[in-house]
């Protein structure tokens, strides 16, 4: 009792709706995991009235950085003249030191070197470092189960339990309730409606919204509700492309176990479409392409982009495709198994014809020494990455390796 009379209780307004109180920590957690929207409403004892979240916490809003380390000055790779012991994968299988192309064989048998493989492998692995996606973050249930659309906290339902007592029955426990410590917010404001207005009409002409539209009508109709809410308030165009953006990312996430369930034709087009895209957005600049590696939809790149949606023809080809595959796959799921030592052997070949070296591959199997290449080369990279996929000619193994370059994509 003693501390939940200390610890501040926190309150969220979104779309109408008042959800708490939250305790400092699961605050916190909401803050670090950027669960807030801009047009939340946040309230707290103390405060005389609601904020916007964005008053509340400015940090959380603002343009962010890249994911990875900031780039560093450009630094000449250490090749294996001047260094040769610090490569392990140029060793011979005496134990001398050679250098080797890409497609550099072991010996005979033509194959890649194991260690080659292992590296294609963790690249894998590190691509999802870049977007986020292996932080392993941990989740608090009872604050995201209450923001949750149709789901009530174990919380929300014994309050409401409660409230169903008859007064009689009531009233002896307002003496042990907590509700008798806990401050009392103002009312929160009510939602604005969605269907019919500006945003609506404008991002229907778009087909990514209209498929949205017709897939997920409660999500659209709340989001573009938030949407109008702040250009009622007549917040710039960027904060409210900003909360279009962060949506996305939630409802891409939401359904990305679906999408990662569609056919493998349905793979290959996301792949495409991702590949598509970081090559439109390097046209715009390469901080938006590497922006978008880094951050995804969140990146002030494509932020920017989505102030003009109608001409954000590469991004919304993008975010269709893995829609349709999350269509596809919640209706007819299809099984993908995990890439083999077969499978990143037929994408090491792939990737030397696009002329990369055992370093490339050392420098993208880890995330310390991709962070120090400049923002052009690592856009680059993952373009070559996406595209030697795409060239494999075995249809399964392609499936497999496409099964595990997507996780980061989509559910990051």
């Amino acid at each position: 009792m003693t501390g939940q009379i200390n610890e501040a209780q926190w309150y969220i307004a979104r779309e109408g709706k008042q959800h708490g109180p939250l305790t400092d920590v699961e605050m916190r957690t909401f803050v670090a995991h950027s669960y807030l929207r801009p047009s939340d409403l946040i309230w707290r004892a103390g405060m005389p009235d609601w904020l916007p979240a964005p008053t509340v916490f400015p940090a959380v809003f603002q343009p962010a950085g890249a994911g990875m380390a900031q780039p560093q000055p450009a630094q000449a790779p250490q090749t294996q003249t001047s260094n040769p012991q610090a490569n392990p994968a140029y060793a011979g299988t005496d134990g001398s030191t050679q250098q080797t192309d890409f497609d550099g064989s072991d010996g005979a048998q033509g194959k890649p070197r194991r260690s080659l493989v292992r590296q294609a492998g963790l690249a894998a692995v590190v691509l999802s470092l870049i977007s986020g996606v292996g932080l392993g973050l941990t989740i608090y249930r009872e604050p995201l189960m209450r923001l949750l659309p149709g789901q009530r906290s174990a919380q929300t339902a014994v309050k409401a339990q409660e409230q169903a007592k008859p007064a009689e029955q009531a009233k002896p426990q307002a003496e042990t309730s907590t509700a008798a410590i806990t401050p009392v917010p103002p009312p929160a404001p009510a939602p604005v409606p969605a269907e019919g207005s500006p945003t609506d009409i404008k991002l229907q002409k778009i087909p990514l919204w209209g498929l949205i539209k017709s897939q997920y009508p409660e999500w659209y109709g709340t989001q573009i509700s938030g949407a109008e809410k702040l250009v009622a308030e007549k917040k710039p165009d960027i904060e409210v492309a900003g909360y279009l953006a962060q949506g996305l990312v939630a409802l891409r996430r939401q359904n990305a176990d679906k999408a990662l369930a569609a056919s493998p034709e349905q793979l290959k087009k996301m792949a495409g479409a991702f590949l598509e895209n970081l090559k439109a957005l390097k046209t715009v600049s390469v901080g938006a392409c590497y922006g978008f590696i880094s951050k995804g939809e969140n990146s002030p790149g494509v932020i920017e982009l989505l102030q003009n949606p109608e001409n954000a023809t590469a991004f919304n080809a993008q975010a269709s495709a893995i829609f349709e595959a999350a269509v596809e796959g919640g209706k007819t799921p299809s099984k993908h198994e995990a890439a083999g030592k077969g499978d990143y052997e037929l994408l090491i070949k792939e990737l030397g014809k696009l002329g990369w070296k055992d370093e490339d591959l050392q420098v993208f199997s880890n995330p310390r020494l991709l962070a120090k290449r400049e923002p052009g080369q690592v856009c680059q990279m993952v373009q070559d990455w996406f595209s030697a996929h795409l060239a494999i000619q075995d249809a399964p193994a392609q499936d497999r390796l496409l099964f595990e370059t997507l996780k980061p994509v989509v559910q990051g």
